[in-house]
């Protein structure tokens, strides 16, 4: 049990710490940018999600995140339909669970996700929404347990609205398909990824939100991974410098036959923010 939760411990902890080491109040524009999939707002994020326990598989596991958020101004200023562009690249190294099988840890990188959002300039009232291409590029090599070995594409979409100040609704929607093999063993590619949009904001910078990880459907499988829970998280100024830090808990009700996925998943994120 000491296993399982000393690192929990040290990234609550690290988190909490950092929270309370704010030392002016966050601005309520950029906490709603910082939520917003597609804002005019150039982010980088570290993020560590650790799972304790896997299904068909008792072992831990780990994914540490780098994940870029850049629009592309200069492009977007071009046309005249286009509010924006707007790029999400993650880049994950990952360290999966021993199996039951006797095959051991793996460690390395695992497939690199990008989408490109064109955001138009005209948007029903209180609305934001964007659509682009999604790409998965099999960055994993030939490490079999880490990447599909499949380089993949298809259609993203995201869909954001306000209803009220402080409350925001909407998702981020991509679906990949395999249209190139590394590896001759690698297995056909279809999944939808469904990554939801709830967050309500309050004063200080802090806010409360849903899972901050995609909702996937395998169409080769038939299988779901569903991440229920939610996340706690604050924008505000860290030694002067605009950030964003989140903590996330995270349960997986799908355990489908023998596919190893992750059970229980704490995420952290320590997010640097560039505004304008």
């Amino acid at each position: 049990m000491k296993k399982v939760f000393k690192p929990i411990a040290i990234a609550v902890g690290l988190l909490s710490g950092s929270c309370l080491s704010l030392v002016a109040s966050a601005d309520g524009d950029l906490g709603a940018a910082a939520t917003n999939p597609v804002a005019n707002l150039v982010q980088f994020r570290i993020q560590n999600q650790y799972a304790p326990e896997s299904y068909n598989a008792d072992s831990w596991s780990n994914a540490t995140l780098m994940q870029m958020v850049a629009p592309l101004p200069s492009i977007a200023d071009k046309f005249d339909a286009l509010q924006g562009i707007v790029t999400r690249t993650t880049v994950p190294f990952v360290s999966t669970p021993k199996l039951d099988n006797g095959i051991n840890r793996k460690n390395g990188l695992s497939d690199t996700q990008m989408q490109v959002f064109f955001v138009p300039e005209k948007s029903p009232k209180k609305t934001v929404w964007g659509i682009g291409p999604a790409f998965t590029f099999p960055t994993a090599g030939d490490n079999e347990f880490t990447g599909s070995g499949q380089w993949q594409a298809g259609p993203a979409a995201v869909a954001m609205v306000t209803p009220v100040p402080g409350v925001q609704l909407g998702a981020l929607v991509f679906q990949q398909w395999d249209f190139h093999e590394t590896r001759s063993d690698a297995k056909d590619v279809s999944i939808l990824n469904v990554q939801p949009i709830i967050f309500k904001h309050f004063d200080g910078g802090w806010y409360i939100g849903g899972p901050d990880v995609p909702q996937t459907y395998n169409w080769e499988t038939n299988d779901w991974t569903l991440a229920l829970g939610g996340t706690v998280g604050r924008v505000g100024p860290v030694f002067g410098k605009p950030m964003q830090l989140y903590g996330g808990v995270y349960y997986n009700t799908e355990n489908n036959d023998e596919q190893v996925s992750s059970e229980w998943i704490f995420k952290v994120n320590f997010g640097f923010l560039f505004p304008k």
